[in-house]
């Protein structure tokens, strides 16, 4: 519920396309009399390629629909959750394609009707290999990924030139149509050829690399302007060389300097151990520009920070750019040990010489995995939490039965998240509901 709260904005513009589409189609004027069983079945066609240029064009980032949806997160969930509705989807509309009183348009290059069942089965054939993601690096999954686009523009010819509408024409549906076509594929195409050209807007070159804990590098990047952010904001980062070169991976902002940027980073995968590895100074690195809504200095409300393993990067950041807190923080860090802890001296010192900061620490190996009830919740603070996805999901479960808190803000998405982990995820959720309930 507090997600749907957050992504007002986005679930509202997203329901409108649907109102919208389903209007123009109910109230154009088909070619000939047909039943009104037929119209159904086109609007829920239509509804599926619309669907679909919704899944492409949220791929894109698009900066205002993000903050539409509260961060990337809640957008990168809601891409997934379509991409799996769509599936759906397709299975029904192939139940439904007999109702359609359809034109045949003959003298085409392709035969209109077979290209359904082709766009049908080559969505399904990639949606079973992005089922497979987590299986597949990261390269290998975008390359297949993008193949996407072919079924997609299969499925609109067999559209427009079966449809018993006028879909080429000057009419509001013909336009509504076109402009979902060429804002699918205009996505697809900004994706596969423009995103990685356009959207690192700043160049810059590693100036020092530090071991600030076990398993954990910092790397401070000299960039050729400024880079504009906020204490808690994350930016995609590509490096210039190497095995690597090319591909983005998201990074909280550790800190920065006049001139410079600072991120701290632990190897949990195939990328970031490659990137521990291979990374020196002198190498040339992009970035885009910085995303995330943890921005701590917004909220003039007291504050508790929850971190987790590496998940203290973007409390790093605020502490490391402050002389003082502004709000009453306190911060709850957790690391397997004192050696995985990272920069524990900083958030020390920090607690030791400013009233308004308290810093708590402790060792999962030791003390456990933290619980709401660790918390000190009697000033009805804003809650901030990034860490491990496990700690994040438990946490934010366990916070919606506590009242004691004004609003939970945190970043804990997996860009690695793949289909099949959702719809496992949904299934045991729906069989925990029926079991409750019976």
């Amino acid at each position: 519920m507090q997600t749907i709260i957050q992504a007002w904005k986005g679930i509202v513009f997203i329901v409108a396309l649907f109102v919208v589409n389903a209007v123009l189609w109910l109230t154009a004027t088909p070619l000939f009399d047909q039943p009104f069983d037929s119209i159904v079945a086109q609007i829920m066609g239509a509804n599926l390629l619309l669907m679909l240029t919704v899944v492409f064009f949220l791929a894109t980032k698009n900066r205002i629909l993000t903050k539409w949806f509260n961060g990337l997160e809640n957008l990168y969930f809601t891409h997934r959750l379509l991409a799996m509705v769509a599936v759906l989807g397709i299975f029904l509309h192939a139940q439904t394609a007999s109702l359609i009183f359809a034109v045949y348009t003959r003298d085409v290059p392709f035969d209109a009707i077979s290209a359904g069942p082709l766009a049908r089965n080559l969505f399904i054939g990639l949606i079973v290999v992005a089922l497979l993601a987590k299986y597949l690096k990261y390269e290998q999954w975008r390359s297949i990924h993008r193949l996407m686009v072919i079924p997609y523009i299969i499925a609109f010819y067999h559209a427009f030139t079966l449809s018993s509408f006028e879909l080429v024409s000057f009419s509001l549906l013909s336009v509504w149509m076109i402009a979902m076509f060429v804002v699918g594929v205009g996505s697809s195409v900004y994706m596969i050829l423009l995103y990685r050209r356009t959207a690192f807007k700043y160049d810059g070159e590693v100036i020092a690399v530090r071991k600030p804990a076990e398993s954990v590098i910092e790397f401070e990047v000299k960039t050729s302007k400024p880079v504009q952010f906020k204490n808690g904001q994350f930016a995609f980062i590509k490096t210039m060389q190497g095995k690597l070169k090319g591909e983005p991976h998201p990074f909280s902002i550790s800190g920065s300097t006049k001139d410079s940027v600072m991120f701290t980073i632990k190897a949990l995968g195939d990328y970031t151990k490659g990137l521990q590895s291979t990374i020196q100074v002198g190498d040339h690195l992009a970035l885009t520009e910085p995303f995330g809504h943890m921005t701590f200095d917004d909220y003039d409300s007291p504050q508790v920070w929850v971190a987790g393993g590496i998940g203290i990067t973007p409390f790093l950041s605020h502490v490391r750019s402050v002389t003082s807190p502004k709000q009453k923080v306190t911060l709850y860090y957790t690391a397997r040990n004192k050696a995985d802890a990272v920069h524990l001296d900083k958030f020390e010192a920090l607690a030791k010489t400013h009233e308004n900061f308290n810093f708590i620490f402790s060792e999962s190996d030791k003390d456990g995995f933290l619980n709401v009830q660790d918390f000190d919740l009697d000033d009805n603070p804003i809650v901030f939490m990034c860490g491990p996805l496990p700690m994040a999901k438990a946490l934010k479960k366990a916070f919606k039965k506590e009242e004691r808190h004004k609003a939970l803000i945190y970043e804990a998405f997996s860009f690695t998240g793949t289909l099949v982990e959702d719809i496992v995820q949904w299934t045991k959720q729906s069989m925990r509901k029926l079991k409750r309930s019976s």
